[in-house]
């Protein structure tokens, strides 16, 4: 259960290789987010998105050719309509940012990159690989798509939109595919389904590696950890599981506190360095497990006791009670460590990582819920997407553009 105390948190700190380095920001107050002046459209609601991991050669503090045209930030959003489009955003669009909070009545449509469509139903979920070169759809047709994205661009002139051929399908699941989460080590993809199970797959072939007996309702969510040795799954039951990649066995199963035991679990993310995991409950709270200390659920466990986990944080303030909803972390800006989560009452929340108190709320889409939401690693840019009657693709940036 939740300790009383309110412990400071590290979510960044990690031994893992990297090629990043991570922007310096001044000691002043951060600038508040604010909505950008372009958006992006489906025909049907925003189920998902994500944007592409930042490679050296996109990241600002490697930057080479300043160019106000360079696109610095690449997002993937995914749809009831059965297609998912690739957004490209430039340094120069970043910089359009206004000073003030805007209500979105000037934001201009933009034309997508790629628009990939070939799914029999809606997608649910989407996940760039490591490399940014392929991205992964997951539908209620009950397959997986892989699409190669590399070669699209929004600065063509051709007035069509391009369509993306896709080049492996992953079938196997017997209900809808929920979730997908793409390995940054390796060559495998993890997917959530509304069958119970998850499926580890080798993007190769599309050969089914492994088939794990998650749960015993849905699965909702799936996300790898940083070096690819584990994956989370989060489920209908309530249940959180950790699962050796490589073994295809539960490390950990997280029960929450007897308040929340039982109530559906729709999301799940690890922390960037491996040792936390992010989780959204349909009881409008988003919890923050620390998966080194505490108590889990080991096979064999004796006592109801050692089967509670220890949260170490609770963010609550957001609506969440029908839908899945995403949230994530946002680290980028050390003096704004936030998670960022949607909701069901049109706003965007972001949380402070260490007090749990909201620091902004982000209201772009008429009232109506926001379901996707997904924070850039290296920039402070935030994209959300809005449901039924909204159908948009809302970016968040800095105040002022870049400095």
């Amino acid at each position: 259960m939740e300790t009383t105390a309110n412990p400071s948190v590290d979510t960044t700190a990690t031994n893992a290789p990297t090629t990043r380095k991570r922007p310096r920001h001044a000691s002043s107050p951060p600038r508040p987010y604010v909505l950008l002046p372009f958006h992006g459209e489906h025909k049907r609601a925003v189920s998902s998105l994500a944007f592409a991991p930042a490679l050296p050669h996109t990241n600002q503090s490697f930057l080479v050719d300043s160019s106000s045209s360079e696109i610095l930030a690449r997002c993937a959003s995914a749809s009831a309509d059965g297609s998912a489009k690739i957004w490209d955003i430039s340094r120069d669009m970043l910089n359009e940012a206004p000073l003030e909070k805007g209500d979105g009545s000037t934001s201009r449509g933009l034309k997508p990159a790629l628009t990939l469509q070939g799914h029999a139903r809606g997608i649910n979920d989407v996940s760039w690989s490591p490399s940014t070169m392929y991205l992964a759809t997951a539908s209620d047709d009950k397959t997986l798509r892989l699409w190669d994205v590399s070669s699209s661009s929004s600065s063509s002139s051709s007035e069509e939109e391009d369509l993306g051929d896709a080049l492996v399908e992953f079938r196997g699941h017997l209900d809808f595919v929920f979730s997908c989460s793409f390995s940054p080590a390796s060559d495998l993809l993890a997917s959530g389904s509304f069958d119970s199970t998850v499926k580890l797959w080798d993007v190769r072939c599309g050969s089914c590696v492994c088939t794990l007996p998650a749960h015993s309702d849905p699965v909702t969510s799936v996300c790898f950890n940083y070096d690819g040795t584990c994956v989370a799954s989060a489920s209908h039951d309530g249940l959180v599981r950790v699962w050796d990649v490589g073994t295809g066995e539960c490390l950990k199963t997280i029960v929450g506190e007897e308040s929340s035991e039982g109530v559906a679990v729709g999301c799940v993310k690890f922390s960037p360095n491996g040792r936390f995991l992010l989780s959204g409950s349909l009881d409008g709270r988003v919890r923050l497990w620390d998966l080194v200390a505490g108590r889990w659920c080991f096979t064999g466990v004796k006592s109801e006791t050692e089967r509670k986990g220890r949260c170490a944080k609770t963010y609550r303030g957001h609506t969440n009670s029908r839908f899945c909803v995403f949230s994530t972390f946002s680290t980028v800006n050390p003096s704004r460590n936030v998670v960022v989560s949607g909701s069901e009452d049109g706003k965007v929340y972001l949380y402070d990582l260490q007090s749990r108190m909201v620091r902004q709320t982000l209201d772009g889409h008429g009232g109506d819920e926001v379901l996707a939401v997904d924070a850039h690693d290296t920039l402070e840019l935030i994209g959300s997407g809005g449901m039924t009657n909204d159908k948009t693709v809302r970016f968040w940036g800095v105040a002022g553009g870049l400095r």
